[in-house]
């Protein structure tokens, strides 16, 4: 809401009503009945509140375009009713089911303005009002208790700092309850409450009294610095590592840590081994560290694996080499040997793996597969990580795919997948695409519900970026030597004109691209530096692209950034393109995104109650300013969010290249400046350039190209799948694990 920050001040008075809350955030709109009779329109954290309620407010005053004068409250405590008139009104308020204004001037005629001393001190008094039953006096008295608990609550947590949007969330989780529980353990805020972070819960505890070098200060901070980890793609963490980390994070001594890690292993919060793998002569291996639920994951992805492996019974009922002369005869290909080898292992080996970059032909392989299954009246299963990723591979392949999260049956109040080891997949062979982008937890779910008696193909370019979450599983698969690959280098002759195919294969190579000609698909635009490399991304993406290859500017053209700022970041490049393509039109403000109607939008959580999932985009449709709605055209259905929920969106004309994976976009427009070089790497360009169909215009200069192309080295993932596939080959009889201690052990 607008504020000139002018006009504090501080009004008493009580709610008359409400014109909107919102229990989830807090956020309320409230007329305030001052002592003196105005009425006042006051917004702010005060939906715990209660009509009939008597509040002093202290915030700033505001002309709101359209609602007018709105006092924005930065503080609010409850006022005990000083008449009877008020006491009536919030005893009638709706706090207590049954208690309506009759009966409220039944309670003041006997106790006057003195009611709510009454009912707070000595509520056995109330029996005296005739109709006022034990149950009744009960609940009235518990109501007024946690309501003076609740404001005692706001009280605490502003005292230590905490705002009002926080401290309502807080109040919203823990109630009343909400002080003995953080003097207890501050740090829980940052695990149950959204918006607290370890920061603040850490500034929090050391204002209520936890020491500097208290043991739990120190263990919430290797929990902590393990999590954080795991959000960079980390399974684990070397044990000097996480110790150094941990104590920079708290400004503590090392030397008090490392204590802390075998008390931890023991309650089950961390697991602490020695890595697995050979251990050699000249080796001391030294701990490390993982969170409970990845070194499961990790565990188990390698258990199931080796279970799979190491049953050779065929899986499918086909002789492969007739199956594959069926097809090509079928089809009217002649499959070159890489396609051949792989179609074979995958109708004959329990798991396989194929790879390859663009124009190498996966997708056949994939249709032939769907092709031979069903002539034997046998079931195929086709899946990928993301609904876009699943959606191409079911238009492609003319077979159902469907996402691994609802081909595993994920229930979303529950929190997990129906489909496991009890509950198995059904069918004969299953096909995961893309499967780069499976972490360690989505893996470890879809492989213990994978039966013996399936078969098993993983598709995917190892060339791309890793998984946004933690491990790097389809690498370590490839590195482990027990997994029958075949990767496919050449390229089909109808992709052999395309510059985005052979630009793709040199980046792969070392080769930094050039322009292509005047009917090329790619294009390399040079800028002098970030700011034109702006200026002709904001002229490419409106005029340029549009007028000379007829692409909808909004539709077609999708930005894809390596990093989120700077002057072609994609924080940046949204605003300038949102307000070059959408301009003029209802808006609305909120976390420091503007949300315009027919905006492109992108969701960046799963949502499984409104079926909408991280990656998907849509157009905003219509915004309802007065009932805080806004409506998403998403490619099948229209989907409503509050204001609050709006977290989950973000203007999508530009997106980093983490969030394309999976997808495909007729065009293209990479920024690649020096200003990005901490995200440099072949990786990401190979990733963003792919993503482009008929067309990809890379912006920038060629020595950042250069730097890119020849970081072919990304950052190192803290991974021990490929040791622990390994492992069993080596002992199956023993644990792989080498543990520590008995928390290791699963």
């Amino acid at each position: 809401m607008p504020s000139d920050g002018k006009n504090p001040l501080t009004v008493t008075g009580t709610i008359d009503r409400f014109t909107f809350r919102n229990p989830d955030t807090g956020w309320a709109v409230v007329r305030l009945q001052e002592d003196g009779g105005a009425l006042r329109t006051v917004v702010g954290s005060l939906a715990q509140l209660h009509e009939g309620q008597r509040i002093r407010v202290t915030g700033t005053e505001s002309e709101h375009p359209k609602f007018g004068k709105q006092l924005t409250a930065d503080t609010c405590e409850a006022v005990a009713p000083t008449t009877v008139e008020g006491v009536q009104a919030y005893l009638s308020s709706g706090l207590v089911k049954g208690i309506g204004p009759a009966t409220a001037a039944k309670i003041t005629a006997v106790f006057g303005a003195r009611t709510l001393q009454v009912i707070e001190e000595d509520p056995g008094q109330l029996r005296r009002v005739r109709g006022l039953g034990d149950k009744k006096i009960q609940e009235l008295t518990q109501a007024v208790k946690a309501q003076k608990d609740i404001q005692n609550v706001m009280v605490f947590l502003r005292t230590h700092g905490l705002g009002p949007t926080l401290a309502s969330k807080i109040v919203k989780r823990y109630g009343a309850s909400a002080s003995a529980l953080i003097e207890a353990n501050p740090y829980r805020l940052a695990d149950d409450v959204i918006g607290i972070g370890f920061k603040t819960a850490d500034r929090l505890a050391l204002q209520v009294g936890i020491a500097a070098d208290a043991p739990d200060r120190i263990d919430a901070g290797l929990v902590y610095v393990c999590g954080q980890a795991s959000k960079e793609g980390h399974c684990w963490l070397p044990e000097a590592t996480l110790i150094e980390k941990t104590a920079e994070l708290l400004g503590c001594d090392a030397a008090l840590v490392p204590p802390r890690l075998p008390a931890l292993a023991a309650a089950g919060l961390l697991v602490r081994q020695l890595p697995p793998g050979p251990v050699l002569l000249h080796d001391d291996p030294q701990p490390i560290v993982y969170p409970v639920a990845l070194h499961k994951a990790e565990c188990g992805v390698a258990a199931a694996l080796d279970r799979l492996l190491t049953d050779r019974r065929p899986k499918l009922p086909i002789r492969a080499a007739d199956a594959v002369a069926w097809f090509q005869e079928r089809s009217g290909m002649t499959l070159p040997e890489g396609q051949h080898d792989a179609l074979v292992r995958a109708l004959t080996e329990p798991v396989s793996v194929i790879t390859g970059g663009p124009g190498v032909g996966k997708t056949t392989i994939v249709r032939a597969l769907a092709e031979i299954l069903a002539a034997k009246n046998l079931r195929l299963l086709l899946a990928a990580p993301t609904g876009r990723a699943a959606k191409r591979l079911e238009e492609s392949t003319r077979h159902p795919a469907s996402t691994l999260h609802r081909l595993l049956e994920f229930t979303p109040v529950l929190g997990r997948f129906a489909r496991n080891h009890e509950l198995p997949l059904e069918g004969d062979l299953l096909v995961v695409d893309e499967a780069s982008m499976l972490d360690i937890t989505l893996a470890y779910n879809l492989l213990r519900a994978v039966p013996k008696t399936m078969a098993l193909v993983l598709v995917g370019d190892p060339h791309q970026l890793p998984s946004v979450g933690p491990g790097n599983v389809l690498a370590d698969i490839l590195g482990c030597g027990r997994v029958p690959v075949t990767a496919l280098t050449q390229i089909f002759r109808q992709q052999q004109g395309s510059d985005i195919v052979r630009v793709a294969h040199g980046i792969l190579h070392g080769e930094v691209p050039a322009s292509g000609g005047a009917d090329s698909d790619f294009y390399f635009v040079e800028a002098r530096n970030g700011a034109h490399a702006r200026q002709l991304i904001r002229e490419l993406v409106a005029q340029r692209i549009p007028r000379r290859f007829g692409l909808d500017a909004i539709t077609a053209i999708q930005v894809l950034c390596p990093m989120y700022r700077g002057e072609t970041g994609a924080d940046t490049l949204n605003r300038d393109l949102q307000d070059l393509l959408n301009p003029g039109q209802i808006e609305i403000e909120r976390g420091g995104r503007t949300f315009r109607v027919g905006d492109k939008v992108m969701q960046i959580r799963n949502d499984y109650d409104r079926e909408v999932f991280n990656g998907d985009v849509g157009r905003i449709a219509h915004l309802d300013t007065g009932g805080a709605k806004v409506f998403v055209q998403f490619q099948e259905h229209t989907q409503e969010y509050r204001f609050e929920d709006l977290d989950d969106l973000v203007p999508a004309y530009a997106i980093s290249v983490h969030r394309s994976q999976g997808s495909e976009y007729p065009a293209v427009v990479l920024p690649v400046t020096t200003d990005h070089f901490l995200m440099l790497k072949r990786s990401v360009v190979y990733t963003a350039i792919t993503r482009g169909k008929r067309l990809v215009v890379v912006v920038g200069s060629r020595k950042a190209m250069a730097m890119a192309v020849k970081n072919a080295e990304d950052t190192r993932r803290w991974s021990a799948l490929a040791d622990r596939l390994r492992d069993f080959t080596r002992d199956t009889s023993g644990d792989p694990q080498h543990p520590l201690d008995s928390a290791a052990d699963e």
